[in-house]
C-alpha cells in the first residue's frame, strides 16, 4: 500500500426490517466503480470497533468498505435494546448488500463480506444463500456450534493473569459448561417471559473481569478478564456494557454449522491454535464444498490480536485483499 488514507468518509443510513441502520462508508479515492465489502464483527460489536480497522485498510486497497451498527445497537435503531441475535444481524449483512447494489458508484458485480469473530462464520452463513456474494473472509472466527458454544462459557471461568499462559490454565469440565449452559438458557427464558408478558426487559453487564465461578456461572454475557483485557477498555469509551439476558434464546438457538455446509463462494478462513475453538474452525472449513477455499492457520497470535493489533490487521488484510483479487 504506497499511500494510506485515500478514502472519503460517509455516514450512511439505510432500513434493516423496519429498522434503520448507522453505518459508515469507506470509498476509495480515484476508483470510479470500486468492488464493495460488508464487514461484520464480534459478539456485541459496535462499528468503531474490530469493523472500523478492516475497513480503513480495505478502502485503502481499492474496496467501498461499509461498517455498521446492528439493530438495537450504538446509533441504530431497534428494541429492546442489546440484544444480541446473530439471525438478526445476519438480516442487517444483507440490508448492507441491498445498500451497496442500489448504489451507482460501486461495482454490484463484485460484493464481498468480511468477518471477525461472530461476523466470520455469520459472514460465511450469509455467503451460502445470497447469491449477489462473490467471496468471503472470516477472521478468527467464533464457530457456531455447541461445543464451542460450551467452550466460550468455560473460558469465562479460567482466572487468568497478565503474562500467564492461557494454554496452561485448567477449564471447567464439559460436565460443567453442559450445566452453566443449561442455567444460563434458563434465565433467558424466564427473561423472554417476563419480556413478552409486562415489556420489561432484564439486563445484565455484557462483559465483566471477575472469571466465572464453574459451578454457579456468572450473570454477565461474556465474564472474565480473557475477555475483559480486550472488551473492558471500550467501557471507558461509549461502549454500552449490558445485555439483555433473553438474547441468550436466540444466540443458543443460532448454529452455522448447515450455512457453511452449503457455502460454494470462494472462503477464506484465517484462524490459529490460540483463537477460539481451533477444532471447530478446522471442522468449518472441511465442511465447505466451494471448489476455491483457503485455510491460514497463525499460531504466532492470539484471538483478540486479530480484532485491531496493527500488524496483525495488516497482515490479515493483505491477505484478504489478495484473495479477493483472484475473484473476477
Amino acid at each position: 500500500m504506497p499511500f494510506h488514507g485515500q478514502y472519503t468518509v460517509e455516514k450512511v443510513q439505510y432500513p434493516s426490517h423496519g429498522e434503520t441502520i448507522t453505518g459508515i462508508l469507506f470509498r476509495p479515492a480515484n476508483i470510479a466503480k470500486p468492488p464493495g465489502i460488508v464487514i461484520t464483527g464480534p459478539y456485541s460489536f459496535m462499528k468503531e470497533q474490530a469493523p472500523l480497522q478492516y475497513a480503513t485498510r480495505l478502502a485503502d486497497e481499492g474496496y467501498a468498505a461499509l461498517i455498521f451498527d446492528p439493530r438495537t445497537v450504538g446509533e441504530s435503531t431497534g428494541l429492546p435494546r442489546r440484544l444480541e441475535n446473530p439471525k438478526m444481524k445476519n438480516e442487517d449483512i444483507v440490508a448492507g448488500l441491498d445498500y451497496l447494489s442500489a448504489r451507482s458508484d460501486i461495482n454490484a458485480s463484485l460484493l464481498f463480506l468480511v468477518g471477525i469473530c461472530q461476523g466470520g462464520p455469520e459472514s460465511l452463513d450469509v455467503a451460502s444463500y445470497d447469491g449477489r456474494v462473490a467471496g468471503v473472509a472470516s477472521v478468527s472466527g467464533y464457530y457456531r456450534d455447541h461445543e464451542t458454544d460450551i467452550y466460550m462459557i468455560c473460558a469465562g471461568c479460567v482466572a487468568w493473569e497478565p503474562g500467564a499462559d492461557i494454554a496452561t490454565m485448567k477449564m471447567p469440565t464439559p460436565e460443567q459448561g453442559e450445566a452453566l449452559y443449561k442455567a444460563r438458557l434458563e434465565r433467558a427464558k424466564e427473561a423472554r417471559k417476563l419480556y413478552e408478558t409486562t415489556g420489561e426487559v432484564v439486563y445484565q453487564p455484557l462483559v465483566d473481569p471477575k472469571a466465572a465461578d464453574p459451578n454457579t456461572g456468572s450473570l454477565a454475557g461474556l465474564p472474565g478478564p480473557v475477555v475483559w483485557s480486550w472488551y473492558g477498555p471500550w467501557t471507558l469509551k461509549g461502549f454500552d456494557n449490558r445485555y439483555a439476558v433473553m438474547s441468550d434464546v436466540d444466540h443458543f438457538d443460532y448454529t452455522t454449522v448447515p450455512g457453511v455446509a452449503k457455502l460454494k463462494k470462494p472462503a477464506l478462513l484465517i484462524h490459529g491454535d490460540n483463537c477460539m475453538n481451533a477444532a471447530a474452525a478446522k471442522r468449518h472449513y472441511e465442511s465447505i464444498p466451494a471448489t476455491q477455499k483457503k485455510l491460514i492457520w497463525n499460531n504466532e497470535v492470539s484471538h483478540f490480536q486479530h480484532y485491531d493489533q496493527p500488524e496483525c490487521v495488516d497482515r490479515n488484510v493483505g491477505d484478504i485483499a489478495a484473495w479477493f483479487a483472484e475473484i473476477k
